[in-house]
């Protein structure tokens, strides 16, 4: 942060303890109960102050004397950062640019205020930068370009120059898909480590954990070639008739190895997005496609993708490579790595992958949190791989993920303590980002406007 913002900062507080006028978009947040997120502490009876979208001033109430030109928030609520999901995906310009903007309003409504597309276009750039203005109810949005994959580059020298070009277009990352040759991978990894920017995603079968590791990727997604490692299964080998993310391994994993993977992990300083809850909705017992078609945020999702994603999990499961106990056995290993990858600490961020199977954008994201819980991790742990790791994955750690001064004023605003109430997505009464305020009764609106923009 720059020492004019710092001075900036300074100076907010200061006005608030000698009475003087503050600017007219200030915002007094008084007298709620914080969650910082510098510790598992509750501060009640705490104010903010918020300036030019950021965070000027924190401390008790009774400090904060009364100062002209403030609008002032109260309530009986519990305030913590926004949350962020880092494996999101925005519609395509073929969709509409309405629907575009619905998905990202849509993720804002349920505290999301910040995303990472993992499958961005030219059209995701141009919404980065109207979200950045203020201009569209939306998240503040880090985006991937198109995919690499074995479908999108053919040798060395096409896979270097489409870095290039990424990298002039302005994208924040590069994505990978699966079907990449290590020759290509190579290449790829080269050409972006000198470049500067970060790849994530998926891993190739010929490339396996340990060589993306060795890479430095940004992020692996969807704990993709962990239990191929605990396996020791070749990378090389043929693909599975299901190859969702090493099912098939279940019965062959050796779970003494998953602490090795984690501190190799650790180790190439390597984050994970796990994702827990794509793989429960495709594979666990528990949940029936019709169940999971009537979870809260599901009536967002156009009802040509809800039949589609039911009728996908149906036949999966009704196939003959689909077996209840190897799907429990799956999701248990998925668990334990998650909790070691925790315990040695191995970054891990939160996402979703929505919308994807089951997934609506937001909702899925307080999903990911509980199974996080599920998984060994305590609620504020968990709380933090939406908010202060994330401030860390961007290099970002004193200005996103906590309430101090300084931070960006993306805040969550709650009825209830959301150490005790994860996933509280029900218990959202106001978002606020960089600063702007959506009160319950503005987030009730935008969701009707994104019921309109679906239908």
């Amino acid at each position: 942060m720059n020492l004019l913002k710092r001075m900036t900062l300074l100076l907010s507080a200061i006005f608030l303890f000698v009475g003087c006028s503050v600017e007219s978009d200030s915002i007094l947040i008084e007298n709620v109960t914080l969650l910082s997120m510098e510790s598992d502490e509750l501060s009640e009876n705490y104010s903010v102050l918020i300036t030019d979208g950021r965070i000027a001033w924190v401390g008790p109430a009774a400090d904060a004397r009364t100062f002209r030109g403030a609008t002032i928030i109260t309530g009986d609520y519990y305030v913590m950062p926004g949350l962020a999901e880092m494996h999101a995906h925005i519609p395509g310009a073929n969709q509409g640019e309405e629907y575009m903007k619905a998905v990202l309003g849509l993720y804002l409504s349920q505290g999301i205020t910040t995303i990472r597309g993992m499958l961005g276009q030219p059209a995701h750039l141009e919404m980065r930068e109207l979200a950045a203005a203020g201009e569209i109810d939306s998240p503040r949005i880090f985006t991937s370009g198109p995919s690499f994959s074995g479908n999108s580059v053919s040798d060395p020298d096409e896979a270097r120059q489409r870095v290039r070009d990424q990298v002039e277009a302005g994208y924040d990352l590069l994505k990978f898909h699966p079907g990449l040759s290590v020759e290509l991978f190579e290449a790829i990894t080269d050409e972006a480590n000198a470049l500067g920017i970060e790849f994530s995603g998926h891993i190739s079968h010929a490339v396996g954990l340990e060589r993306s590791l060795e890479a430095g990727k940004g992020s692996i997604d969807h704990l993709d070639r962990y239990m191929e490692f605990l396996a020791g299964d070749p990378a090389d080998r043929e693909d599975p008739s299901i190859i969702y993310f090493g099912y098939d391994l279940a019965y062959q994993a050796d779970e003494e190895r998953i602490r090795e993977a984690a501190r190799k992990t650790r180790e190439a300083g390597v984050w994970n997005v796990p994702t827990n809850t794509l793989l429960v909705n495709v594979f666990s017992p528990d949940y029936t496609p019709e169940q999971m078609n009537e979870w809260p945020g599901m009536e967002f999702i156009p009802e040509n993708t809800r039949n589609g994603w039911v009728n996908f999990v149906s036949d999966l499961r009704s196939g003959d490579d689909y077996d209840e106990e190897q799907a429990r056995r799956f999701l248990e290993l998925r668990n334990k790595l998650t909790l070691a990858l925790h315990e040695e600490g191995a970054g891990l961020l939160l996402g979703a992958d929505a919308p994807q199977i089951f997934n609506p954008p937001g909702y899925s994201a307080h999903r990911e949190l509980a199974l996080l819980v599920e998984a060994g991790l305590s609620p504020f742990e968990a709380l933090k791989t939406g908010t202060v790791y994330v401030g860390e994955y961007l290099g970002e750690e004193d200005e996103t993920g906590k309430i101090a001064e300084g931070y960006r004023a993306d805040l969550i605003f709650l009825s209830a303590n959301p150490l005790e109430a994860i996933p509280f997505h029900d218990h959202i009464e106001g978002v606020m980002k960089d600063g702007r305020f959506y009160d319950r009764s503005d987030l009730d609106e935008l969701l009707d406007r994104i019921r309109q923009a679906i239908d």
